[in-house]
């Protein structure tokens, strides 16, 4: 099989294969509890096995807890440890009171105390009975007046008028509850953690959370409500300050629970709050600086598309966010992070990034790791990642890297882990580069675990710090492939002693690192490349005999000096004559069409060629006063390009097919190889089809240092439009650009689009 081949069937096998669903920051409850497991069975410690009570799965749980509590071998010791998990309750069962040989009571004794799994659901639903036997005792209660939004709740029941003096932590998970009525947890003054994840919670009461003035940590995660037809909605918060009582809590888990427009509720939160995941919680329209008064230090706003898009409530927390996750929202404008001294781990996996400023990523002094996988970010040459002192994990992971050039080797030197897979590269020789100095750090050096700075000490609930950053990357370090073991079959060259690069690469396999070559249109691995001394080397040696060689070292400076002179005086028309015949020989490799035949009937009328950095201004103003006002037929690149067909083929198929040709020109196109290769395009293309129909527009006025021949040429020979920057002036800019293709229109034929 071809290495093309290959990376096609790679390519195949990822698409197909299923992912498992994105993980939240806050990770799961059990990962915070040394007590019970994600079913409910108690797991603690042999030392404190005569203080607890594991009856999950048991039916008659009344009977059997009385016997437990009568044991001889408990005559000594009260019980903290309490477990009614998936035991077909109803109800809360009456049993606290309940004492042991010691004669103290199960709510003086009790600190944590488990009932996952049951089934709490709404008495008052059609077709359950009030009148029914509880399961768990002998009681039966008739006749009971359930009142949806009241201050009583059926499932509740055993809580009710219940003093819990030395409770910590009450698991309610996966019990179906519909309801949160209020004064629910009155009696539980001690409280530190409340899971009431995995219901199908749809109402919250104003006072479901008063007595809870100790909670440290809600867990409300994985809730499903559903209305009356069946169809999942949102949970009803029936007060903005429904976490405002709560003045210790520091952490809040919303996580695949529809919060939908109950957003206010998140300004209640106070200045001791600092852990708050609202991972594919389908948020919106959250309040500017809506944590502003908080502490916040991790933060997961994923899955909520458009969560930053009209807002800023990260403002208010650059001095305590340091860990932020925001996959799949949207964003794309990195500069929300500037000023950010914290923040250590950045993750915005699947998203709209192309640009970062220097500016920007130099005022995040604490970064150390940054997960821009899946993203729009291009190649670079200006230094960007090596501004950050600590950075130390980096994934640009399929991206549009086109290029690995020695300036972006420099940037990430000091970087200790970068995953750079699954973009599209053109092969030279600094990708085989990148492979020969990791397989050589691979063989020299020491991988490291990154640590940061969470700090949780003994007297702290876990879960209000608890987060899986660090888990998650180490663990990716933790599993990746040593390069230099394969590099032993490819022949990596490891004679790079001068560099001073570190990096190593985490994700690394011969078909995810593959490159494009040009000259054989074939895929290779990197590794497979040839090395930059191979690329640069010349002639054979003793090609010369010492005499020649003498002689040469004589003439060639009297000959060479005045050339290069005269070369570096006229280096611009030099280079403007080699680009013209190096363009012309290109396209008339792929069109033998010289001539433009009258009658010619267009698909277009007009082909635009901008830079991405211009994107927004091409689509928010030119193209709906094209398309919309004009009513004139734009093609663009993005759209209209045919797939199958290579881009410079594209390129000159929807030239000729375009009535117009119009330059959207900055400073940034002219920076970029691809408008700057459209550029020339267009006017050797021009040239030869004998047209005339040229279109410059300026977003901003270039200085003639700037200007590169060609378009100092088109400039002296085309007349072109600037972009005001007033907005009084646009309406001018408008008209003289309408009349200039309906100029270019006169006298043809009609376009078919």
């Amino acid at each position: 099989m071809s290495t093309c081949s290959r990376v096609f069937c790679c390519i195949v096998t990822a698409i197909a294969s299923p992912k498992e669903p994105a993980k939240c920051l806050t990770g799961y409850m059990t990962d915070v509890q040394s007590w019970v497991d994600e079913y409910g069975a108690l797991t603690v410690d042999d030392n404190e096995l005569d203080r607890s009570i594991d009856l999950s799965t048991n039916t008659n749980v009344v009977l059997l807890l009385q016997k437990n509590l009568q044991s001889m071998q408990r005559s000594n010791v009260n019980i903290r440890y309490l477990s009614l998990a998936r035991c077909n309750l109803e109800r809360v069962p009456p049993i606290f009171d309940h004492q042991d040989l010691n004669g103290s009571p199960l709510r003086h004794t009790v600190e944590y105390l488990t009932l996952y799994g049951n089934n709490f659901k709404d008495i008052s639903s059609p077709g359950v009975q009030y009148d029914i036997m509880l399961n768990a005792t002998d009681i039966v209660e008739t006749n009971i007046e359930f009142a949806k939004f009241g201050e009583k709740s059926l499932w509740s029941t055993g809580f009710q008028y219940t003093h819990f003096s030395v409770l910590r932590e009450l698991d309610l998970r996966a019990c179906s509850i519909e309801i949160i009525n209020g004064l629910i947890f009155n009696g539980m003054p001690n409280l530190e953690a409340l899971y009431l994840g995995e219901n199908n919670i749809k109402f919250i009461h104003d006072k479901a959370f008063i007595g809870l003035g100790n909670l440290i940590h809600l867990d409300l995660s994985m809730n499903k409500a559903y209305d009356k037809n069946g169809g999942q909605t949102s949970v009803v918060l029936e007060s903005a300050d429904l976490f405002a009582r709560m003045t210790k809590l520091r952490s809040l888990d919303l996580s695949f629970t529809e919060l939908g427009r109950n957003v206010r509720v998140l300004t209640g939160l106070g200045k001791n709050f600092q852990r708050l995941s609202l991972c594919r919680s389908k948020v919106r329209n959250v309040p500017e600086k809506a944590l502003s008064k908080t502490s916040v230090k991790y933060l997961d706003l994923s899955g909520n598309y458009g969560i930053l898009d009209n807002t800023n409530i990260l403002a208010g927390l650059e001095d305590t966010l340091e860990v932020l996750y925001a996959n799949e929202i949207g964003f794309e404008n990195f500069h929300y992070f500037y000023n950010f001294r914290k923040l250590e781990v950045l993750k915005l996996v699947n998203n709209e990034v192309m640009v970062i400023t220097a500016r920007v990523v130099a005022s995040l002094t604490s970064l150390k790791i940054l997960d821009l996988e899946r993203n729009r970010f291009a190649s670079w040459i200006a230094p960007i990642f090596s501004t950050m002192p600590h950075l130390r994990f980096l994934s640009l992971k399929d991206n549009n890297l086109n290029l690995i050039s020695e300036e972006m080797l420099d940037d990430i030197a000091t970087i200790s882990f970068v995953s750079l897979s699954g973009n599209h590269v053109v092969c030279n020789c600094h990708s085989r580069e990148l492979i020969d100095l990791a397989a050589r750090n691979d063989n020299e050096q020491i991988q490291t675990a990154i640590e940061l700075s969470t700090q949780t000490t003994e007297d702290t609930l876990k879960a209000a710090n608890y987060h899986i950053a660090d888990s998650e990357f180490n663990r990716i370090i933790e599993l990746r492939v040593n390069i230099s073991k394969l590099c032993d079959k490819e022949k990596c060259k490891k004679n790079y002693e001068d560099r001073n690069h570190k990096f190593l690469i985490i994700d690394y396999d011969l078909y995810s690192y593959a490159c494009f070559h040009e000259y054989k249109n074939t895929y290779m691995s990197f590794i497979s490349v040839k090395t930059c001394i191979d690329w640069q080397r010349g002639l054979p040696k003793n090609y010369l005999n010492n005499g020649a060689n003498m002689l040469l070292l004589l003439i060639l400076p009297t000959i060479l000096l005045p050339l290069l002179l005269i070369i570096f005086i006229c280096r611009r028309r030099f280079g403007y004559f080699f680009i013209t015949m190096r363009n012309s020989a290109t396209l008339s490799l792929i069109s033998k069409t010289d001539i433009n035949e009258d009658g010619k009937i267009y698909t277009y009328d007009v082909f635009v060629s901008y830079c991405n950095d211009d994107r927004a201004w091409m689509l928010d103003y030119l193209l709906p006063h094209l398309e919309t006002e004009c009513s004139v037929s734009v093609c663009l690149h993005e759209r209209d390009f045919q797939v199958g067909l290579s881009i410079l083929e594209n390129i000159v198929s929807c030239m000729d097919r375009s009535r117009t040709i119009m330059l959207v020109l900055s400073k940034q196109f002219l920076r970029s190889q691809w408008c700057q290769f459209e550029m020339h395009l267009a006017q050797h293309r021009l040239l030869e089809t004998r047209r005339e129909d040229l279109l410059l527009v300026l977003l901003e006025e270039i200085p003639r240092g700037l200007r590169p021949t060609t378009l100092h040429y088109l400039m002296l020979t085309k007349t072109y439009i600037v972009w005001p920057k007033a907005t009084s002036e646009q309406a001018v800019f408008w008209k003289r650009l309408k009349k200039s293709l309906v100029v270019q229109q006169r006298n043809k034929n009609s376009t078919l689009a």
